[in-house]
């Protein structure tokens, strides 16, 4: 099954607030990680960011990728994102 994978790019203050409350990681399964712990598990296919940006990793079901964009475009601490398929 394919995995929908959100890139987050964190704002400059940095991360004040979880990205996903504990309920809505626990409902719907989704995984926040870092780049590293994504290529320790083995996840490929997330691109290098050129300029070094703090990001974390999403991996989510396809039927919670708009659940899940809400709440980044509403979230704070996020300067933006980018939606990547994986699997």
């Amino acid at each position: 099954m394919a995995m929908k994978l959100f890139e987050v790019f964190i704002g400059p203050s940095g991360l004040q607030n979880p990205l996903l409350s504990e309920e809505l990681s626990s409902s719907c399964g989704a995984q926040i990680m870092t780049p590293q712990e994504a290529a320790f598990v083995g996840l490929e296919g997330v691109p290098d960011d050129p300029e070094g940006r703090d990001r974390r990793l999403i991996a989510c079901k396809p039927a919670d990728e708009g659940l899940i964009a809400t709440r980044l475009e509403a979230h704070a601490d996020v300067s933006a994102f980018r939606l990547l398929e994986i699997g």
